[in-house]
């Protein structure tokens, strides 16, 4: 018991020079206002309006009254001193609140887009490439036309020189058709002369000289 004494003597210092914190609270500012039938304190309360709504002045008193009328028509008498020329810190707030929202919602918008106009870049990237190679392909293409081009025209010279030849070859064959049948002809004619002709004439010519 003695040990445990200077120990709680201690947490009893430190409870005394450390008292506890009060918790903090604050006060709303969403109240109502009284609305009434006519401009007095003594005219009946027709409606509570709440704080913040926006009201439009339509006339006042020397009473401290202000004819107004809300946003759903409703018209009635209020204090004037329960009025105020702008809007209220809590509505202020909440307005500011709705932008902020607005704001972040425009915001995430914007990233949406910005991520679609990126994928959009990409695509027009990959359409690029794609372009050039269907360019590059085509030129290719069009240089094996042209290849094929003067390749057949190649071929059309060639076909009419083998043309041109065998006219020629033809008409060479012709030619030496004709020349051995001229020859051969020639032949014949001659063999017939020699044969008949020719015979007969060293004969006769023996026998002169053999009579001598």
């Amino acid at each position: 018991m003695r040990r445990l004494f200077p120990y709680s003597l201690t947490l009893a210092l430190v409870v005394l020079v450390n008292p506890v914190q009060a918790e903090t609270r604050y006060a709303t500012d969403s109240f109502k206002l009284p609305m009434r039938s006519g401009g007095s304190p003594n005219h009946r309360v027709v409606r509570m309006v709440p704080s913040g709504t926006p009201l439009e002045v339509l006339e006042t008193n020397d009473e401290g009254f202000v004819k107004v009328r809300t946003p759903e028509r409703a018209v009635g008498w209020m204090l004037a001193r329960d009025l105020m020329n702008e809007a209220s810190p809590r509505e202020r707030v909440l307005q500011l609140e709705g932008r902020v929202t607005t704001l972040e919602e425009e915001n995430q918008k914007l990233r949406g887009e910005n991520e679609s106009v990126e994928v959009i870049r990409n695509d027009l990237n990959q359409c690029n490439e794609a372009l050039a190679g269907i360019r590059q392909t085509a030129s290719q293409t069009l240089e094996i036309e042209e290849s094929n081009r003067q390749l057949q025209q190649e071929m059309t010279e060639l076909r009419e020189q083998m043309a041109s030849l065998e006219q020629q070859n033809t008409a060479l064959r012709d030619d030496t058709s004709r020349n051995w049948f001229l020859a051969g002809a020639g032949v014949v004619v001659g063999s017939l002369f020699l044969g008949l002709v020719v015979p007969l004439i060293p004969w006769r010519r023996r026998r002169r000289w053999d009579q001598f």
